[in-house]
């Protein structure tokens, strides 16, 4: 026992440094004892906080014992788990005067404060609630819902409504807990079929401060009429893909093509990632490459930060935000930038403002380990694909579908049940034509709005090169098992193939 203890110390001191830690090293070390925290104070009951805390001081004298050889870094890994249990208990506090705590039938009052999400048969509007009428009794509430209604009228982001319906706690959808779901965006309520009136003398815009909500007002209106002059340029199904590449949306999208998509392992082009917010940044830096290296930066900043609101600020796209923006700053203060700091970063400040994003958020899962997969599984199995052609970028394209795709499995496979076997060549296939698709689908709306035929000229470009890329995942999704069932994976079988990967990159790679 005691050669092991030894071997797994001089094993850490050489990979990781901890008895001379840099203090980029500390803080990621911080940070992922953070996000330890938060997951295992999610493991017990968090009636028993005290007790919790307990277990988290022994973990800490177990990790202390064998693993570090710094009292500084051991009293670091100790605050940060507390600090993430802690954080978990308060956000699963429940105000009083929420909502859900009012089941039943009534009138509710209340303002949507998030984009309107319309679908082809119903509406879903998120509303923060202010009054609650049941039984002849006005009550005074607060907290979020998810409201459903009917296709037409459609309110918009800022308008105050009188809803009738039932308050609900969220159904469990088979295996699926949509309250949990739906508790990363604070909701703890829904109403279905809810009949909606607006109340005409009240409007959220003028209960709020006008920079914030007027500005997110302003975007939602631009996106709906980006969306609506992408109809205009392209048919079906070509709109709705066009859509999915660059505002994320997937609304538009047939059951058919998104079933292709899965099949095929590239349901990641429509939806707006890293990928999409480099491409952001490539593009601002050449349209402001007049300007200096801080003013650009300020551009690029701004650029990004609509963009997220633009497209829905998803998790993934807000990690990739952070990422991006935490890799400006690095250039604005000319440091170098290192990716894996960047994630880090991103996933401590995502969870540090709602840490039920990383537990019951699986986009958040899938960005953040395949991100993980790109910067320190890539530079393992390179070397495997060096007889593979650079043209087109083949080699790179497998290289990253592959490593992204290695730490991301495991929970692939537990919340789908269903690996696609031919993903790396799809990807291989299909990746280089996005950024074109993109940029030519783009410029053909903001063309649009001066010169209407050059506009149509652009979107024949994009037409073809979306018609090919359909036209490949049509072919791959018919191959015979090009998706396989594994629905009897389970959480177990997860944390063994975690440990093994992780023990294979701890032992090839220098962690920075």
């Amino acid at each position: 026992m005691d050669e092991i203890v030894k071997y797994i110390k001089w094993r850490v001191k050489e990979q990781i440094g901890y008895s001379d830690l840099p203090k980029s090293g500390m803080l990621i070390l911080f940070f992922i004892s953070y996000l330890v925290g938060v997951f295992v104070g999610n493991l017990f009951f968090m009636e028993n906080f005290i007790e919790l805390c307990f277990v988290l001081l022994l973990l800490s004298l177990v990790i202390g014992r064998f693993v570090v050889v710094n009292f500084k870094v051991f009293l670091l890994i100790i605050f940060g788990m507390i600090f993430g249990v802690t954080r978990l208990y308060f956000t699963n506090l429940v105000d009083s005067s929420d909502v859900s705590n009012y089941l039943g039938k009534g009138l509710l009052k209340a303002c949507i404060t998030e984009e309107v999400d319309v679908r082809n048969d119903k509406i879903k509007y998120t509303v923060e609630a202010f009054g609650w009428q049941k039984n002849e009794k006005n009550l005074e509430v607060s907290g979020r819902l998810l409201v459903t209604g009917d296709r037409y009228p459609v309110y918009e982001y800022g308008d105050c409504l009188l809803i009738e319906g039932e308050v609900k706690k969220p159904d469990v959808i088979e295996d699926f807990d949509y309250g949990k779901y739906l508790s990363r965006y604070k909701i703890h309520a829904v109403i279905y079929k809810a009949k909606i009136e607006k109340i005409d003398n009240e409007n959220f815009l003028a209960k709020s401060s006008w920079t914030v909500s007027g500005l997110l007002n302003m975007i939602f209106d631009f996106k709906v009429d980006f969306e609506t002059r992408l109809s205009r340029i392209f048919a079906e199904p070509y709109s709705g893909f066009m859509a999915g590449l660059v505002l994320g949306s997937r609304r538009g999208i047939s059951e058919e093509l998104t079933e292709k998509f899965n099949v095929t392992g590239l349901s990641h082009i429509v939806a707006v990632s890293g990928y999409n917010i480099t491409m952001l940044i490539v593009v601002v830096s050449g349209m402001f490459g007049f300007l200096g290296r801080k003013n650009k930066v300020i551009a690029s900043v701004i650029v990004i930060i609509i963009f997220v609101v633009l497209v829905g600020a998803g998790s993934s796209v807000v990690r990739a935000a952070i990422m991006g923006g935490v890799g400006l700053l690095a250039l604005w203060f000319g440091r170098t930038y290192f990716v894996s700091i960047s994630l880090f970063v991103a996933a401590f400040f995502m969870n540090l403002f709602n840490p039920l994003i990383m537990l019951n958020d699986v986009g958040f899962q899938l960005s953040f380990l395949a991100t993980c997969g790109l910067v320190y599984v890539s530079p393992l199995i390179e070397k495997y694909f060096v007889k593979l052609p650079e043209i087109f970028g083949i080699r790179e394209s497998m290289t990253m579908t592959i490593s992204a795709q290695v730490l991301a499995l495991p929970i692939i496979l537990f919340n789908f049940g269903r690996l696609s076997l031919i993903s790396p060549l799809a990807n291989i296939l299909v990746l280089p034509f996005i950024p074109i698709a993109m940029l030519f689908g783009f410029f053909a709306v903001l063309l649009g709005y001066f010169f209407n035929f050059g506009s149509l000229i652009l979107g024949f470009f994009a037409y073809l090169i979306m018609n090919l890329m359909i036209a490949v995942i049509k072919i791959f999704s018919e191959v015979p098992l090009a998706s396989v069932s594994l629905d009897w994976f389970n959480w177990w079988m997860a944390v063994g193939y975690y440990f093994v990967v992780c023990s294979w990159i701890l032992k090839n790679i220098k962690l920075r």
